[in-house]
């Protein structure tokens, strides 16, 4: 199982984060772009195999979790703060395998990496699934059209004895 579960994990974030991309507000777009780029830049300057931490992994994370606290303070909505949360985590892993002195194994810190980046790319799916239209045949914005606001339909109520009923019933109040 863990030998497919780095391809699994690459596709599931550039979906994720394609999705974030194109779907989302700015929380998700922000975030979708940071951890893809993260991502790559990561790819590109680790050095195989993996037997410790390496300051420019390290470094990356260390931006991207930057970013999250960044989108955390002005953002209003849940998943950011968990996002940054598994951020920290990741960060923190890292630092925990250095202060470990090389007593941790490497596939163990790998395996804690993995599962926290997972959690990041959760909650950037949540992010990028909670956006968009409403599903087909839907149409919120007419639906609301019709409804006022309380006060309206107490006064068109509050109005019905003292208006004639064909006034009341003219196809042009009905809009």
């Amino acid at each position: 199982m863990f030998a497919w579960s780095p391809l699994v994990f690459a596709i599931a974030m550039v979906l994720v984060c394609v999705a974030a991309l194109v779907r989302g507000r700015w929380e998700e777009k922000v975030l979708g772009a940071a951890y893809l780029a993260a991502c790559m830049a990561s790819l590109a300057v680790e050095k195989r195999p993996w037997t410790g931490p390496q300051g420019a992994v390290i470094a990356i994370d260390a931006v991207v979790l930057g970013v999250s606290v960044a989108v955390v303070l002005g953002s209003e909505k849940l998943w950011p703060i968990l996002a940054a949360a598994f951020q920290v985590l990741t960060v923190g892993a890292h630092l925990a395998f250095i202060a470990a002195e090389g007593r941790l194994g490497a596939a163990g810190y790998l395996t804690v990496l993995a599962l926290w980046s997972y959690g990041t790319i959760a909650c950037i799916a949540w992010g990028a699934g909670s956006q968009g239209p409403p599903p087909i045949g839907l149409n919120f914005h007419k639906l609301k059209k019709g409804f006022g606001s309380a006060d309206s339909a107490m006064a068109s109520i509050g109005s019905m004895t003292h208006e004639p009923v064909a006034r009341r019933c003219d196809e042009s109040s009905l809009l």
